[in-house]
């Protein structure tokens, strides 16, 4: 088996951030007390590309999935399998530690 390369993930990542950045209609669903629709967007492609954490971005984006009615292409959807799969977790959150698979690799 051979290991995604960053590039390859970083292309997933930002295929996935562009096709939720055009739903601007899901912005109507962000609460005022969290970060708005087209900053949190703009995080996670910041996360992806210059800060390189690609971990945290594919975590914020399934979180953002989670939250809000966005609607993905199958395309897209393939993607964040894939990504999940390479990174082995789902969340960081104790209600996913279920789809951690990191610990099981490191023991």
């Amino acid at each position: 088996m051979t290991e995604m390369k960053p590039a390859e993930i970083q292309i997933r990542l930002l295929y996935i951030v562009k096709e939720l950045e055009q739903q601007t209609e899901v912005a109507a669903t962000y609460s005022t007390t969290s970060l708005p629709f087209a900053a949190e967007m703009s995080q996670i492609r910041e996360f992806a590309t210059l800060a390189g954490e690609y971990g945290l971005a594919y975590e914020s984006l399934v979180e953002a999935i989670q939250s809000h009615p966005f609607v993905l292409s199958g395309q897209a959807a393939i993607s964040l399998l894939e990504l999940g799969l390479i990174f082995g977790f789902k969340t960081e959150l104790a209600v996913d530690r279920q789809f951690d698979r990191r610990n099981h690799i490191q023991n």
